[in-house]
């Protein structure tokens, strides 16, 4: 079980200054896993940061907070987690697939 304001995990980022963002960046598969940055930048959380999977607002399990001075992100538990229940952030609302919610008639 994981205790709600538990960090869960720390990824460091890969940082895509503004204009190679905008020239190259957001045309390649890499594009689905970047997070806004300060000044127009984009960033890639490396380790588990690209890995949890996508619940709706209001239904995910972890929040996450960009620390652009450290260049990482922190994942927090949004409430208690019980064991053996997937870890997921919310994407936002503009994701690229259909979202499928299990359990929900």
């Amino acid at each position: 079980r994981i205790l709600k304001g538990v960090v869960v995990h720390i990824s460091p980022v890969l940082v895509f200054g503004a204009q190679e963002y905008r020239e190259h960046g957001k045309y390649t598969c890499l594009d689905h896993y970047t997070y806004c940055w300060r000044d127009g930048q984009f960033a890639l959380a490396l380790g588990l940061g690209s890995m949890f999977n996508h619940e709706p607002s209001g239904r995910e399990n972890v929040g996450f907070v960009r620390d652009m001075d450290q260049a990482l992100i922190r994942y927090v538990a949004l409430r208690d987690i019980a064991a053996g229940e997937e870890l997921c952030i919310c994407y936002g609302p503009n994701v690229w697939f259909d979202v499928v919610t299990v359990g929900i008639m």
